[in-house]
């Protein structure tokens, strides 16, 4: 097996700078919310509360995984337009997660963003499983 050299994966970077601003904003509603309804604790049973926390958390549980994946295979040099596609649908389908669970279309927009955030991870990881076992095929 040849030696890969890694590089920085600049366009992870800006990925991952777009998808934390979007954390920011979905916890600032969580925050804002709270204090505009006083709920100091949990959901106090209020729905639209509960989903500005769902949406928060699954922001939370899905986004550092695809990161990690997508900045990996970036860095054993997957093309720059691979990584682009790949990142830049990742954040439509957290955009269309995020507003289902605000209640805009929710079937629509929810399985949607779930789809399309599975099939990122799932395409990043056949990339990295193929570019283990030969190097620059992407």
């Amino acid at each position: 097996m040849e030696a890969i050299v890694a590089v920085a994966p600049i366009n992870t970077m800006l990925i991952s700078a777009l998808l934390v601003i979007m954390k920011l904003v979905l916890g600032i509603s969580v925050t804002k919310y709270r204090a505009q309804h006083n709920i100091l604790w949990g959901d106090n049973n209020d729905d639209r509360m509960a989903r500005r926390i769902r949406a928060h958390a699954n922001h939370s549980e899905w986004v550092p995984a695809t990161l990690i994946i997508l900045g990996l295979i970036e860095m054993v040099g997957v093309s720059p337009i691979i990584i682009g596609v790949l990142g830049a649908s990742v954040i439509i389908g957290r955009c269309l997660h995020a507003l289902g669970l605000a209640g805009n279309a929710e079937a629509f927009n929810r399985a949607t963003g779930i789809a399309i955030n599975w099939g990122v991870l799932a395409l990043c990881s056949l990339i990295a499983i193929v570019e283990f076992f030969a190097p620059g095929t992407f």
